[in-house]
């Protein structure tokens, strides 16, 4: 498996993967799953100032994970969250960042 950083052409599977978690869970706290345009836009814009990464196996995006502002207050302008979402059939293989 190899990390890289994401790109905008990445959006498409990085939708894919993100697609269940927003139909079968409230892990997301979203209600529609975004289009591609939007990932594009998430990806641009995340990496202007945090990680976004791709985990790439066997010739396909099996999973990502981006980093984000954890509050917008001063005093945490060192402090980021981390998403991680693994697409649904890789869960439990191992994928580990």
């Amino acid at each position: 498996m190899e990390i890289r950083i994401a790109t905008v052409d990445d959006a498409g599977a990085i939708r894919e993967i993100y697609a269940p978690y927003v139909m079968n869970t409230a892990i997301s706290f979203e209600y529609e799953i975004p289009d591609i345009e939007e990932f594009q836009t998430r990806i641009s814009n995340t990496l202007k100032e945090y990680p976004y990464l791709v985990a790439w196996k066997n010739s396909e995006i099996v999973g990502y994970a981006y980093a984000s502002s954890f509050h917008s207050r001063k005093a945490y302008k060192h402090s980021a969250e981390l998403s991680v979402y693994i697409k649904q059939n890789c869960r439990g293989l191992g994928i580990r960042w």
